[in-house]
């Protein structure tokens, strides 16, 4: 049975403004590890297949808003605005509005829990309606409690309510279990505990944590489900604890790696792989790569040293790409590339082909067993199949009157010389060579040779005759 069958809706707590991040940059937007703190949350929820993702957002909504409709969930979604903000039980009302019509479990969530897993909160799930609770709520037990909300639990081990930090005793304050703030409600049976929220706390805010000890007055049937790692559910709230997040999560994604996918990571501390990437058996990640995105590496395949990919790309197996910089673009079986290449923006590399040192691809197809070598820019171009671009080869693609770009084809068996300059739009044909230093302007026939550059003259004794003059003049 799917989570969709079983009425379960989500609510996500993003509208908080983050004071200790120090930054513009709404909290929930930063970055972890090419994704943001949000998105991170969210797709751990789109694992579990809800019937609609209620987002709370506040502080620069506008810009969150925006986030969402470029990158949005897999699951339906809808935005609510909190303003002001007056805590997470006034969120949560926020939201009610769109539930009137709603029965069944209401999932609340923290937005800033990038680390969170569709496993651990598939676990509450299960507690909540395995044991049919009112109200349920993760728990986890930390070193440092920090500000968290503390568990407070009767002589049976019952929970009896959750403490603010803030509100806290100096008892309460050494509890070390506490609240991630993660809940299952079970809708519409908490609306009266939700509508009799009451602010008369240090905060002059409604909390959430305040249901529990409704639901406990109330004798309500109530569940709890343990995080077993605590630093899956922690919230982030400054640079440090991104950082750490960063860390944690490239951890995670290589221990994973290794473990199931057979692949090599020579230096898991210099490495940086997000969880997006998939990398097939036997491959090997050398030291200082950064590997970001939607990104699917093949078997037996070298990465690295120092090679970047960002955004979505494809690698083919048995291919070695080496201390280069790779963004949205396809890259065939047993291909070379690097040092010192950038291939980016939807190009393609087809089969046992090179890319050399110093080249750079932009939305350039090229075909099997073509070599582009050495210190080449090819842009908005098709290059054949067993075609060879020499050593300096430049397409001019690109007209600054009319700012619009122009493409160059290559065709099969084609070759340019070093120091050629294709001028767009133009077409080298069938086994056709340019040769070096020529600038073409005009298609080149197949099996032609194309030939663009002044006549060589030889004057003789010209150096002595300079000297002479120069001799004269002191």
């Amino acid at each position: 049975m799917t989570r969709s069958e079983k009425n379960v809706r989500a609510v996500v707590l993003a509208a908080g403004l983050g004071k200790r991040m120090k930054s513009e940059l709404p909290k929930v937007l930063h970055p972890v590890l090419g994704k943001t703190i949000l998105g991170r949350v969210l797709s751990a929820l789109d694992g579990l297949n809800l019937e609609h993702i209620h987002i709370v957002v506040g502080h620069k909504a506008d810009d969150v808003q925006a986030y969402l409709e470029s990158q949005p969930p897999k699951t339906p979604w809808s935005t609510h605005l909190q303003k002001p903000q007056l805590g997470t039980g006034h969120a949560l009302s926020m939201v009610a509005p769109a539930l009137a019509t709603f029965k069944g479990t209401v999932l609340v969530a923290c937005g800033d829990t990038p680390l969170l897993t569709s496993e651990t909160v598939d676990g509450l799930l299960e507690a909540h309606q395995g044991q049919k609770s009112i109200v349920s709520l993760l728990t986890t037990v930390v070193p440092d409690a920090k500000s968290y909300g503390r568990i407070v639990r009767d002589g049976q081990g019952r929970i009896e309510k959750i403490v603010e930090d803030k509100d806290a005793n100096e008892k309460e304050k050494q509890i070390k279990e506490i609240n991630p703030a993660i809940y299952c409600f079970q809708w519409p049976e908490i609306k009266p505990g939700l509508t009799g929220l009451k602010n008369d706390n240090k905060q002059g805010e409604y909390y959430l944590t305040d249901l529990i000890g409704w639901a406990v007055s109330e004798k309500l049937p109530m569940a709890s489900s343990v995080a077993y790692d605590w630093k899956e559910v922690s919230g982030i709230n400054s640079r440090l604890e991104l950082q750490e997040a960063g860390r944690l999560l490239r951890d995670r994604v290589i221990t994973k790696l290794a473990l199931e996918s057979g692949v090599t990571i020579v230096d898991p501390e210099s490495t940086w792989i997000s969880p997006e990437v998939t990398i097939g058996a036997d491959s090997t990640v050398l030291p200082g790569c950064f590997l970001e995105g939607d990104i699917e590496i093949g078997g037996n395949c070298i990465i690295g040293p120092h090679t970047t990919m960002t955004g979505v790309v494809r690698v083919g197996d048995s291919a070695a790409i080496i201390q280069s910089l790779v963004t949205d673009s396809e890259i065939g079986n047993d291909c070379r590339v690097g040092p010192f290449a950038h291939i980016r923006f939807n190009s393609f590399v087809g089969d046992e082909t090179r890319i050399g040192n110093f080249v750079e691809l932009k939305k350039t197809t090229v075909g099997t067993k073509t070599n582009v070598s050495h210190l080449s820019y090819v842009g908005d171009a098709e290059i054949g199949h067993g075609a060879n671009i020499g050593a300096g080869t430049i397409t001019a693609n690109y007209d600054h009157i009319s700012k619009t770009k122009n493409r160059t084809v290559v065709k099969d068996g084609a070759s340019t010389g070093s120091n050629s300059v294709l001028v767009a739009p133009v077409t080298i044909g069938k086994e056709a060579v340019v040769a070096a230093g020529t600038i073409v302007t005009k298609d080149v026939p197949d099996e032609s040779l194309a030939v663009g550059r002044a006549r060589q003259e030889n004057k003789a004794d010209w150096v002595s005759y300079k000297k002479r003059q120069a001799a004269q003049k002191v």
